[in-house]
């Protein structure tokens, strides 16, 4: 027993040793990505390039959390997973009161979209208590309009004579006066991004935060990535193989097993490196907009903020039940193992040599809490008066198939609008909701 801890605890440090690497080369290859991107994506559409503007996105890609960000051992320890906020500051209240949120054994995680639709004062008092607390998150598309409007205020304050017209047209757009009556002048109107439009409520919430705030919504990455949990956090979507590729084809990350020292490497480390390599070697999801934006996957592999296509996470599933597990010397994977026993798994699919992976996300709120296997979905609707969901894993959620530890089950709940659900490998977890 003594020396199966010591073999888990070099196969964790060796993993993260590889992992480490393959993460600095991942983001050298991301920051070019990104520098190809410069230009903004307000409202899902590129600013226009007839003016030379400053990079408004304030991009950051990736965060890794360590063992200790995402505590999976504790025995008091949770991980509440909040889906998207907009602003409902009292219903965020809310829902912390009913989940007894405890800041000393909670670790508070947010999939993005904190801001923007449910008013000004209250995305403020969102961000306050966001930033005051230093709570971990991911950045939403709206997060993101309003980081581009706030470097965009600030860029113009920089400019000679940009804050006196700053100021001008802020006082005199609450009289409903034409927009450029008075206070037209070509020079400054051609510093709007094409398509860009003043006083609505991403300009409004970006005018109105601190630089406390700002500061807080520029450090959310894209997204994250927590190895202890096999999962990922993310706004809108992530693809686990690229669409236009055939699962089988030799570019795809969880078509092989990647390349290690040894021949027959620990679960681990072959874990490690595939979760990188989804990020790494999967194209779509190098590209900020589509992890903030995307719904949908058309037939011809391209990438929808819209309901037409395939639902993304239905193609994130379909992937991951392929994941048979590592095979050595003919003897099955406890994954394949464990579908044999329990029934699950189709055997006309084509099996891939992988270990599935999570997905916590929010973003589609037509879709509602939408849970499946591999992927979880949070956007319950709540800026649209329905409800604030939250994911909470535990000691319980991440336990591994045959792994011969018995846990109390802290899954259940005591009202009707809590869902218990497995996770991972063999563990469970549960949702819990209030009204908005």
């Amino acid at each position: 027993m003594f020396t199966s801890t010591q073999d888990a605890q070099r196969s964790l440090v060796a993993g993260s040793v590889i992992t480490f690497f393959l993460l600095f080369v991942f983001i050298t290859g991301v920051s070019d990505e990104l520098e190809h991107r410069r230009t903004s994506f307000l409202g899902g559409k590129q600013a226009d390039l007839e003016t030379s503007f400053p990079d408004f996105s304030q991009y950051t890609f990736l965060r890794t959390l360590s063992t200790e960000e995402f505590p999976i051992h504790g025995k008091h320890d949770r991980i509440i997973t909040v889906g998207d906020i907009h602003g409902r500051n009292d219903s965020l209240s809310a829902l912390l009161d009913k989940l007894s949120h405890e800041p000393r054994s909670d670790t508070l995680i947010h999939v993005g979209d904190i801001v923007t639709k449910g008013g000004v004062s209250g995305s403020v008092a969102v961000l306050s208590f966001m930033s005051s607390n230093n709570i971990t998150g991911v950045r939403g598309n709206n997060d993101q309009e309003v980081i581009e409007w706030r470097a965009w205020r600030d860029w113009i304050q920089s400019l000679p004579g940009g804050r006196e017209w700053l100021d001008k047209i802020d006082n005199e757009h609450p009289l409903r006066v034409a927009f450029w009556s008075e206070v037209s002048n070509k020079d400054w109107e051609n510093k709007v991004p094409k398509g860009w439009k003043l006083f609505k409520r991403h300009y409004n919430v970006a005018r109105a935060m601190s630089q406390e705030h700002y500061d807080y919504l520029r450090s959310l990455p894209i997204v994250i990535h927590a190895p202890a949990g096999h999962t990922y956090f993310v706004h809108a979507g992530m693809l686990a193989a690229d669409p236009k590729r055939e699962l089988k084809h030799p570019k795809q990350p969880l078509s092989h097993w990647p390349a290690t020292r040894t021949s027959k490497p620990k679960e681990a480390v072959l874990r490690n490196l595939q979760e990188v390599a989804l990020l790494k070697d999967v194209p779509q999801n190098k590209n900020p907009w589509v992890l903030m934006n995307m719904r949908s996957v058309g037939d011809d592999g391209s990438i929808s903020k819209g309901k037409k296509g395939t639902p993304w996470p239905n193609l994130w599933n379909d992937v991951m039940d392929r994941c048979e597990g590592i095979n050595y010397d003919g003897l099955s994977s406890k994954r394949s193992q464990l579908a044999m026993s329990t029934g699950e798994g189709d055997v006309k699919q084509t099996r891939l040599p992988c270990f599935p992976s999570m997905i916590v996300y929010g973003h589609i709120a037509a879709h509602g809490l939408d849970v499946k296997r591999w992927s979880v979905g949070l956007d319950s609707g709540c800026v649209y008066h329905r409800r604030l969901s939250a994911l909470v894993l535990d000691k319980a959620s991440f336990l591994v198939p045959y792994e011969g530890v018995q846990l109390e089950d802290t899954t259940r709940a005591n009202d009707e609008h809590s869902l218990s659900l497995q996770y991972g490998d063999d563990g469970r977890a549960r949702i819990v909701s209030v009204e908005c």
